[in-house]
């Protein structure tokens, strides 16, 4: 039998949580390097476009690939009572924008770019947040049906809940600063998958083969018994 960290789902956790841990690292670096931006004001979509805007398109894909490991290593590790057929669902479909919205970067001072475009990036981000933190909540309110994820599954809901409530101050409440409040849910949305990446790596294998072999040594000496009668 395959020890818990040499499983699919504890390597892919494993990966998806470099590739957050990248993620971040691009995240400030570019910020870092393009002085031209007030960081407290532009969205992180600005550094998507012009000099390292490379470096931080790759680092979206790299979070929409972590984004579809970690629905397959919840699918596939979670008790039963613990999933909701629609986490993967809403996971993969926020991965997919998240790397529609790096693939159609918005526009940028010296960046223009068509209205097709622009409508491309505007409506894949959005769909990107709600479909992920959608995917946050849900999967947050069942957690503690399972005894691996049980001690963090407060502090995940509770992750969860400011993310998909950020989301909505930054779009509802113009006055704030638009940079700032943005990479403020980013991050938000960016710790919840990271330490659910970090708490995948020693889940149990697949729970419902383990739970279906249980089951039938359970009816082996029930039927064993039977014959005996």
């Amino acid at each position: 039998m395959p020890t818990r960290a040499s499983t699919p789902a504890a390597r892919g956790a494993g990966f998806a949580f470099a590739l957050v841990i990248l993620f971040c690292v691009a995240a400030l670096a570019v910020q870092v390097l393009r002085t031209e931006y007030d960081w407290w004001q532009a969205p992180l979509s600005f550094y998507l476009s012009g000099a390292h805007g490379a470096w931080l398109r790759a680092a979206y894909y790299g979070l929409a690939l972590a984004s579809l490991l970690l629905a397959a290593g919840l699918q596939r590790t979670l008790a039963p009572a613990a999933r909701y057929t629609l986490v993967p669902v809403l996971l993969g479909g926020g991965a997919i924008a998240l790397a529609v919205t790096a693939t159609w970067p918005g526009p940028t001072p010296g960046h223009p770019v068509s209205d097709a475009g622009m409508a491309i990036h505007g409506i894949s981000a959005i769909a990107s947040f709600l479909l992920v933190g959608t995917a946050m909540l849900l999967q947050s309110t069942s957690l503690h049906r399972d005894p691996h994820w049980r001690a963090i599954a407060r502090p995940l809901l509770l992750l969860a809940t400011l993310a998909f409530a950020g989301l909505w101050l930054h779009a509802l409440w113009k006055a704030l600063p638009r940079g700032g409040s943005q990479k403020a849910v980013i991050a938000l949305y960016v710790a919840w998958l990271g330490v659910v990446a970090w708490r995948l790596r020693s889940a149990p294998g697949n729970v419902a083969a383990i739970m279906d072999a249980a089951e039938g040594v359970e009816r082996v000496p029930n039927r064993d018994a039977a014959r005996q009668g």
